[in-house]
């Protein structure tokens, strides 16, 4: 019986490896039953431009139901929802409690107040812990005086909301080791984004090492944080696009942002698992940049594994 028992517990050891490689094998997210997985859910791929298609930046790192956000993206709390109702339960509204800004361009953290209010009034009943920059802090300081007459109302209104659960714990952080509990270790590392100070971040959890760029230019630093790392989520701009808005956009990119045959040569250099491409430039609409064009840019001399993220791909 005894010898019996061990064989079933192996082959169920077995069964659950045979589960979790072929989902991850197939980008996509594993079912409720199979615990203990990384999940790396796209809440956001676009850019400052208002596309319908694409939200926000930001990303979610899931850990055994347990979800970490990078970066807080216009319309980061919906996209949660719709990845909630697609099957990823650890991004309930309420449980979007840890966050981590690359850097503090709009289109990072306009997202930001939503973040706070809206998981707040939707259950959030513990801190919102969120990590940056240095400058952080003060944004968080001047968001809340800025919704002080909707704090007052909903705490002291009829809706007598808890305001324990508004809490916001901001730090202003400085590379390294910035955050640990029993599921993630998440370091902050520099990366180049022209006059602006700003971090990519390496997740360590138990199956995965995830790591996401942020805005930047080509950075050693990330080269430094992903060797062989099992996911690299890194933005990219085609040779091809050209802002109508600024007409010294090529002196710009090569400050601010990375193309794909640069991010070839990184990934060639680092050998992700994974490369995921988001954050990129599309284009104007009647001259969009398609995503072929990016996948041909970036496979002239990469071979590995890449795909070019989509709003609310599992991975």
């Amino acid at each position: 019986m005894r010898s019996r028992g061990q064989l079933l517990r192996a082959l169920g050891v077995i069964i659950w490896l045979v589960v979790v490689s072929s989902y991850s094998a197939a980008g996509q997210q594993l079912p409720a039953t199979v615990a203990g997985h990384t999940q790396t859910v796209l809440l956001g791929t676009g850019t400052p431009r208002a596309d319908p298609q694409r939200s926000g930046p930001a990303t979610a790192v899931v850990v055994n139901g347990t979800p970490y956000l990078v970066d807080a993206g216009p319309g980061i709390a919906r996209r949660a929802a719709a990845a909630y109702d697609k099957g990823v339960k650890g991004l309930a509204v309420a449980n979007l409690q840890t966050a981590f800004i690359t850097h503090l361009h709009s289109d990072h953290t306009v997202g930001y107040p939503d973040l706070i209010f809206t998981t707040w009034v939707q259950g959030r009943n513990r801190p919102l812990k969120v990590y940056g920059p240095p400058g952080i802090e003060a944004m968080t300081k001047y968001i809340m005086l800025a919704w002080q007459v909707d704090i007052d109302v909903r705490t002291k209104g009829l809706e007598r909301r808890d305001a324990a659960g508004l809490a916001v714990e901001a730090h202003d952080v400085k590379p390294g080791l910035i955050y640990q509990d029993s599921s993630v270790k998440v370091t902050a590392f520099p990366v180049s984004h022209g006059e602006l100070l700003a971090y990519g971040y390496r997740f360590q959890t138990p199956d995965r090492t995830v790591v996401i760029s942020g805005d930047t230019s080509p950075s050693p630093a990330l080269i430094n944080s992903c060797p062989k790392c099992d996911v690299l989520i890194h933005e990219a701009f085609s040779e091809d696009y050209m802002p109508a808005d600024m007409p010294n956009w090529l002196q710009y990119r090569q400050k601010y942002h990375t193309t794909p045959t640069q991010l070839a040569e990184i990934a060639n250099q680092t050998q992700p698992g994974l490369l995921i491409v988001y954050h990129r430039g599309v284009g104007v609409p009647g001259r969009e940049i398609s995503d072929e064009q990016y996948l041909a840019e970036i496979r002239r001399t990469y071979r590995g594994r890449v795909v070019i993220g989509q709003d609310l791909d599992v991975y």
